[in-house]
């Protein structure tokens, strides 16, 4: 259970940190606005990455806890 939690606040904290880093950036409003030459599109790709982890890890948790 404590895996599940752990996985959900990291899904969470990943979302809302991405996109709380893309809102200020008035020039991100758009998918054609983000570029890869700027270095702040590698945080942001770090916040969706730690999203990714916390679901493989939530969805990991749920098998195991299935298979009991």
């Amino acid at each position: 259970m404590k895996k599940l939690i752990f996985g959900c606040t990291l899904m969470i904290c990943g979302v809302v940190g991405g996109t709380g880093w893309l809102i200020p950036g008035g020039a991100y409003s758009s998918i054609q606005g983000f570029q890869f030459d700027n270095p702040e599109c590698y945080i942001v790709l770090f916040f969706y990455a730690i999203a990714v982890l916390g679901t493989v890890i939530a969805v990991k948790a749920l098998k195991d806890e299935k298979a009991k």
